[in-house]
């Protein structure tokens, strides 16, 4: 389906099925809303880092995350604002596992300069007891201070998560399913969803090799990572944000947190952390 870039439409996120936020914008911006499309199924172990957030035990999918330290996990803001607390889901490639390592928190700190445009859609969740790492469940190495000029243009990056895998059928996934993307310029994305959500703490992605390989609705807050081929190990690089509402198959860009802006961020609320 080729962008209309004429078509005048509202932003709306959708953390989950969950409309947060409605923005009217330019014509220039397309709709938008948190969205894994034509995604392979993950094995147990593949990415130990992933997250299953729910607002409680018995909810559906709202979104995704990442470990990064055996007490604190990172996701997106849109996912946790406004929650007093969220249930979490460890070391699992099932959807509905009740023999997975769980708990609830109620330590979530949302940027404190996210606002509706989904600038700083940066959380943290603290937890209320250390994770027992296993093979299973390890944190994610995060991108470096070091790596803060690179823009990562046409890397290819991997998404993961539990999201809906169709635009007619509002159904989740029940295993978790990864794809591979492209990193691609910010000025590709900003004509789609304006220069008010398009900023330099954005990155943008695209299907690998022109297919239609995308986030959905429930992905949200999941992890953007690529292989380090220097260290040899994982790293995250950005947190999935946000794509085009109900174009999930569209081959539209998607959007995502470019992590070497918040490292600070990251880094003052986790002092101490392990």
């Amino acid at each position: 389906m080729a962008v209309n870039y004429e078509k005048s439409i509202a932003l709306i996120l959708l953390a989950g099925l969950t409309v947060l936020g409605l923005l009217m914008r330019s014509s220039e911006a397309a709709a938008i809303q948190g969205r894994i499309i034509s995604g392979t199924k993950a094995k147990l172990g593949q990415f130990p880092w992933q997250v299953i957030l729910k607002r409680d035990e018995w909810d559906d999918l709202l979104c995704g995350g990442s470990i990064i330290s055996s007490t604190c996990v990172l996701t997106a803001a849109h996912c946790t604002v406004g929650q007093a607390s969220v249930f979490l889901i460890f070391g699992s490639v099932e959807l509905n596992n009740e023999n997975a390592q769980s708990m609830t928190s109620t330590n979530i700190i949302v940027h404190p300069n996210y606002n509706e445009n989904l600038n700083n859609d940066v959380s943290l969740i603290k937890l209320p007891a250390a994770l027992t790492f296993s093979t299973s469940i390890q944190p994610i190495q995060l991108v470096t201070e070091s790596q803060r000029s690179e823009n990562f243009v046409g890397t290819t990056a991997v998404i993961a998560g539990f999201g809906l895998m169709d635009d007619e059928y509002l159904d989740y996934s029940l295993e978790l399913l990864y794809a591979e993307v492209e990193i691609i310029n910010n000025q590709r994305c900003e004509p789609i969803f304006g220069t008010d959500v398009v900023l330099e703490s954005t990155m943008c992605a695209i299907g690998l090799g022109g297919s239609n390989m995308s986030i959905c609705s429930g992905d949200s807050g999941g992890p953007l990572i690529i292989f380090n081929t220097t260290t040899g190990q994982w790293q995250q690089i950005g947190i999935n944000s946000f794509v085009a509402e109900d174009q999930c198959t569209a081959s539209y860009p998607s959007g995502y947190v470019r992590l070497t802006s918040y490292l600070s961020f990251i880094a003052q609320n986790t002092v101490g952390v392990v």
